[in-house]
């Protein structure tokens, strides 16, 4: 018999034993790899799929908001239109309720009595109307329009004056005849008296 270890006298197996496990790992690395290759030609065969799809979501996305935005336009022009419609209507029945209160004030006769009085001074038989004066008003200065100066200027007087349609001016009255008073008889003139007689001649001698 041979004496020595186990590892001496079967050589063989151990090296059957060594192989078994390095095998394992060569393989481990290599599927490693080969799945990193089948994830980059992934990845590369996807990318450009992805950026036509984007930019074919983004088109579309377009076209949709072009298209629902002249009808959410119109829908929204719509509405105010019905707002502003109904601020009318509100409006309008207001005023009829108004001009409806005002017809039945104006339909009661105290009513118009009343309005009568005031505005019109109408009076009922066998009244009387007196106005009270207080006298503490004193009358002020008053102007007229005569006296208030012109303050426009020549041009505009001017073409103001132009534009003026004159009154018709009313016939010129004939002058009144200055009223003739008699006048006094004058007095008869005096005879002028006869001259005086020549005196006589002187007699003959």
């Amino acid at each position: 018999m041979s004496t020595g270890t186990p590892q001496e006298k079967h050589p063989a197996k151990r090296r059957r034993k060594r192989l078994a496990r390095t095998v394992p790992v060569a393989s481990r690395e290599q599927r490693k790899q080969q799945l990193a290759e089948q994830k980059a030609n992934r990845e590369s065969r996807f990318a450009a799929p992805n950026l036509a799809t984007l930019a074919l979501l983004i088109i579309v996305l377009i076209a949709v908001l072009v298209a629902v935005a002249a009808p959410l336009r119109n829908f929204y022009e719509g509405r105010n239109e019905i707002a502003r419609a109904q601020a009318r209507i509100e409006y309008l029945e207001r005023r009829q309720a108004d001009l409806e209160r005002e017809i039945a004030k104006y339909e009661d006769p105290e009513y118009l009595n009343e309005v009568a009085r005031r505005r019109l001074g109408v009076m009922e038989p066998g009244e009387s109307a007196w106005r009270v004066i207080d006298p503490r008003m004193t009358h002020g200065t008053t102007i007229t329009s005569d006296d208030t100066p012109d303050d426009r200027g020549w041009a505009v007087f001017l073409w103001d004056s132009l534009r003026e349609v004159p009154d018709d001016v009313p016939a010129e009255e004939a002058p009144e005849a200055p009223e003739t008073s008699e006048a006094p008889a004058p007095a008869p003139a005096e005879a002028p008296e006869a001259p005086a007689a020549p005196a006589e001649a002187p007699a003959a001698q």
